[in-house]
């Protein structure tokens, strides 16, 4: 076929001729195709076929139907196949089909060998690559639903299970623990019945230092084998529980000496080899063949001449070469072919025809008459073949004719007539050459050798992945580090040239070698060309056509680029766009860079992120305010997609472009205050509410506070500010900054806020039922507030925790329904306005309201939700509050063995720098050490919390801490204190938890 045709079975099925996708037709017919992949060349009965497409319910004519759909798989797997020509792909049998294919075209294959590669590689390191690159096959899940083929599906993605569990322990092996921690908390959390990822994860986390969370994991797994299989965790797993529990975990093995490097020239290459091989050995025995060697320059078309060269034994091996360096002297190919074959003895008479006269060294004499002979020309294409076949005859001959592209047109006629004379002869010819579709002479001469017996087309593809690695590994003498082989197949798209000069360049620009081959073909180009490519190299991606301007169907005359889908381009490898981008001088740079994105920002075509990096480029034009314009709408966008980290990116460059003139500019400051907000809202959900990060932001907003101008609106400062400060515990500050953001504005979301961080406030310093009054008032007002006018708030303003909070204080006064009526309304509230900080933060009070009512059951339920939506969205707050309860929840339900685990996932809750709820924490933690009978420690740690609770002013779990320090010391006092305390602030929760002696009365809990 001389098309080199790729399968795609792992995601959505795909199928590619010459890197290019191909459509296969509708649903059926698509489902045929998968059935004969996956039962590639092997026969299938048309019974079976129909029996599988249809479920065993076929209907009347399904195999008149499934005829239809064979022919249809045909023409699109087979374009050039004459209508009654056999199916070279597709095969017809009597009774049914074959799909004869490569196996190795098909990525299930490959990721299956790739798979086996790596568990026999003794190797970590080279292991988790295979692994990793086995995985990087899939595309997404697998779509096919027929019976039929359910056992190869299951195979499959258990096998995608597998090498995920055997990618990870690989690298756990490798010492890179730290590395894949986050994949196997993912992988777990998703598949907890698994027991070897579950022990690789408690391996690594051992490894980090994390004891006390690797013996989490362990009883996470045993809980949830027990509760979803009745069953305990397997030998394994248990034996590394106790080596966990006794430090006694054997350290990784040292990484084995790397091998020696395989001594071939042709990394890569095995397939290529072993066909021409094969070519060379029909030639000799079966009559005369010839190959096309396509591909791009660098691609290897000489080396695998070369391998024929080497392989080739007694059989003589001849070479023409054409220059690249403009047009060649008529017939300049076959002079040197037919000079280098009248020197071989076996040549005889037809080395002495004097047809030949014309291919020797010296200058043809000039004819006897004037006139010129129609037949001469023939005369001497028959001596040029006579004289091959006569030099073949005893052994063989290869003819190698590199760089077919640069030929002229005379030894192009030749070589068609040549190729016509074969067919008896024990001649290979070799043509190396670049793609030539643009070429009519070449598309011509190829159009004839296409049709001769025994002709053959070879394109060969860039290396994978894993021959990266095998070329590095013989370039350098080390194992290949994934990271440097992804970016030389990225870069390079594989092309072995490429690959070699950058590895003996140093880090940067591309190397001279590679940057010379590119400013050639760029050199060689028209200016209309030549603008189209520098404005693709500025974009540095794929490009709709309509982008690049009137004269961009002249790129149809380079082959530096390719096509990306339908009506767009891209450079054919990233390192072609490295060197267009590098040719251009910089101003020229800069204008192209602001011309692309005016483009489209008017028509679209890039995102808020692209348009923010072209005007930044061409910030030296005059584009600032454009640049500082779309980074704020790149972080908005960013925040929208929850990727918190961008948009913190986008929101740092705008702060500090604006810092330049904030100082002396009014309008600046205040522009910079409202991006400082911005940052100080996302740096609670990444960093963690209260976190020293959030700190330093909130101290340049104040500063800022004192430039603006005086009608500036510094009511979003305000709410910013207060949110800070209840979380760090100042809480005479909050309450200022509240009372005023509502004298600023006793309407709408602001006075909301104001009322909310009075409510938090309130709460804080156990004054309950103000609190309520305040967090009701504004449950009033966001009650009657258009929802729309909360969407999109996540990341722009603190989080209104209104609904959240109430049923806080409301679970302290004794109404366990109207808190869960509250968390259910915040849970609702997110849902409404999509707002997946309120989700997590839904949960995260859920488990405060857990804790506080000793709910063993709702805070571990709690407390599993937002370890997976902290995990899931990066919000590592979440994740620690939720390991922290966990433990908690372990200790309260009787594992005394976890008091020291929760204590440590407690302590980790402040690091960041949050200072409020450290007494909840520390009362919470304090009980559960009287509830496991340690009423020594118990007492210490009420103590610690009365001590922070007089620091702070954090006052609404003081009755809890004099109760327990009172129990642990048996103070009758502390338990006095302690009643009369919760009493006065309406803690109905606590007043039952106190001895009767503690209290002469009881007042009644309230309800809503």
């Amino acid at each position: 076929m001389g098309h080199a045709v790729r399968f795609g079975l792992l995601g959505p099925l795909l199928v590619l001729r010459d890197d290019e996708p191909v459509a296969v037709g509708g649903p059926k017919q698509r489902a045929l195709l998968a059935l004969l992949l996956l039962r590639h060349n092997r026969f299938l009965s048309a019974d079976w076929l129909v029996d599988a497409l249809w479920d065993g319910h076929p209907p009347s004519g399904a195999r008149v139907t499934l005829r239809s759909y064979v022919a249809g798989l045909r023409r699109a797997l087979e374009p050039g196949r004459g209508p009654r020509a056999a199916g070279e792909l597709l095969r017809g049998h009597a009774g049914g089909y074959e799909l004869s294919v490569p196996p190795a075209s098909i990525d299930a294959v490959r990721f299956t060998e790739l798979v086996d590669g790596a568990a026999a590689t003794p190797d970590p390191a080279s292991a988790e690559r295979r692994y990793a690159e086995a995985l990087a096959l899939w595309r997404g899940d697998l779509p096919l639903e027929l019976a039929a083929v359910r056992p190869d599906l299951a195979r499959l993605t258990e096998a995608r299970l597998a090498a995920e569990e055997g990618r990870c322990a690989s690298a756990v092996a490798a010492a890179r623990h730290l590395a894949v921690l986050p994949d196997l908390r993912r992988f777990v959390a998703a598949h907890p019945e698994r027991e070897a990822a579950r022990e690789q994860l408690m391996l690594a986390l051992y490894r980090a230092g994390r004891q006390t969370e690797a013996l989490a994991v362990f009883d996470e797994g045993r809980r949830a084998l027990a509760a979803d299989y009745g069953v305990e965790p397997g030998e394994r797993l248990r034996e590394l529980h106790r080596q966990v529990l006794g430090h006694a975990v054997p350290p990784p093995a040292a990484p084995a000496p790397a091998a020696p490097a395989p001594a071939a020239r042709l990394v890569g290459r095995e397939a290529e080899v072993g066909l021409l091989a094969g070519m060379l050995d029909a030639a000799r025995h079966d009559g005369g063949r010839v190959v096309a060697v396509v591909g791009e320059a660098g691609i290897g078309k000489t080396s695998l001449a070369t391998a024929v060269e080497e392989s080739a034994g007694d059989t003589p091996v001849v070479w023409g070469r054409c220059p690249d360096v403009g047009q060649a002297p008529p017939f300049w190919l076959w002079a040197q072919v037919v000079r280098a074959l009248v020197t071989r003895p076996e040549a005889g008479r037809a080395g002495a025809d004097t047809a030949l006269a014309g291919f020797a060294a010296e200058p043809a004499a000039e004819p006897a008459t004037g006139g010129l002979d129609p037949a001469a020309r023939f005369r001497t294409y028959e001596a040029v073949s006579a004289l091959v076949r006569a030099v073949a005859e005893p052994a063989g001959l290869v003819l190698v004719l590199d760089d077919l592209h640069a030929a002229d047109p005379d030894s192009l006629l030749l070589l068609r007539y040549l190729a016509s004379t074969l067919h008896g002869s024990r001649v290979l010819v070799v043509a190396t050459l670049r793609p030539y579709e643009r070429d009519p002479a070449l598309v011509a001469a190829l159009a004839d050798l296409a049709r001769q017996p025994g002709f053959r087309q070879l394109r060969p593809a860039g290396l994978d992945a894993e021959a990266v690695a095998d070329l590095v590994r013989g370039r350098t003498g080390a194992p290949a580090p994934a990271e440097l082989v992804r970016r030389l197949v990225t870069r390079t798209g594989g092309n072995p040239f490429f690959i070699t000069e950058l590895l003996a360049a140093p880090e940067g620009e591309p190397p001279p070698s590679v940057r010379d081959a590119v400013r050639l073909r760029l050199h060689a180009l028209d200016e209309p060309t030549r603008e189209c490519l520098d404005l693709l190299s500025v974009a540095g991606r794929e490009l709709d056509l309509r982008l690049l301007g009137p004269h961009a169907t002249r790129l149809a005359v380079t082959d530096l680029v390719t096509g990306a889908g339908p009506g767009a381009v891209r450079f054919r490898h990233p390192l072609f766009a490295e060197v267009a981008y590098a040719e251009l001088a910089p101003p020229r740079r800069a204008a192209l860079h602001a011309r692309l994105a005016d483009a489209c920002a008017r028509s679209g075509g890039l995102s808020p992120a692209e348009l923010a990096h072209h005007y930044g480029q061409a910030a030296g034009l005059g584009r600032d305010e454009d640049h500082l314009r779309w980074t704020l709408r790149a972080a908005e966008d960013a925040a929208r997609r929850l990727a918190y980290e961008d948009a913190m990116a986008h929101l740092d460059r705008a702060a500090a472009r604006l810092a330049l003139t904030s100082a002396t500019s009014p309008a600046a400051a205040e522009a910079e205050l409202a991006v400082q907000l911005r940052r100080t809202a996302l740096l609670q959900i990444t960093a963690g509410v209260g976190s020293d990060a959030v700190d330093r932001v909130c101290a340049r907003a104040r500063d800022l506070l004192a430039v603006v101008g005086p009608d500036a609106d510094v009511r979003t400062a305000l709410w910013t500010l207060g949110e800070l400060a209840c979380n760090r515990a100042e809480h005479a500050i909050a309450e200022d900054l509240a009372t005023r953001l509502l004298e600023a504005d006793d309407s709408g979301v602001i006075a909301a806020a104001g009322r909310y961080l009075l409510g938090v406030v309130g709460y804080f310093t156990g004054r309950l039922a103000e609190a309520d009054e305040h967090l009701s008032a504004a449950v009033d007002r966001l009650r009657d507030l258009d929802p729309r006018l909360l969407s999109g708030q996540t990341g722009r303003t603190p989080a209104l925790a209104v609904h959240d909070f109430r049923a806080l204080v409301r679970s302290l006064r004794g109404d366990p329904v109207g808190a869960r009526t509250d968390i259910a309304a915040a849970r609702a509230l997110a849902e409404r306005v999509d707002d997946p900080y309120g989700r997590a933060n839904a949960a995260l009070f859920a488990a405060w309201a857990a804790l506080q009512e000793h709910d063993v059951v709702a805070g571990r339920a709690a407390a599993a939700r937002c370890r997976e939506i902290g995990a899931r969205q990066n919000m590592p707050h979440f994740v620690t509050v939720g390991d922290f309860l966990t433990e908690w929840a372990a200790v309260r339900g009787g594992d005394a063995t976890r008091l020291a685990a929760m204590r440590e996932a407690g302590e980790a809750i402040y690091r960041p720098g949050l200072r409020s709820t450290r007494t909840i924490t520390i009362a919470a933690v304090a009980e559960a050490h009287l509830a496991a009978g340690d009423a020594g420690a118990a007492a210490v740690l009420a103590e610690e919390g009365l001590a922070v609770a007089d620091e702070v002013g954090e006052r609404v779990l003081v009755p809890e801490l004099l109760r327990v320090r009172g129990l642990a010391l048996g103070d009758a006092e502390d338990l006095r204190e302690g009643a009369r305390l919760a009493a006065a602030q309406g803690a109905h929760l606590l007043l039952p938890r106190f001895p009767p002696s503690a209290s002469t009365t009881r007042p009644t809990p309230q309800g809503r």
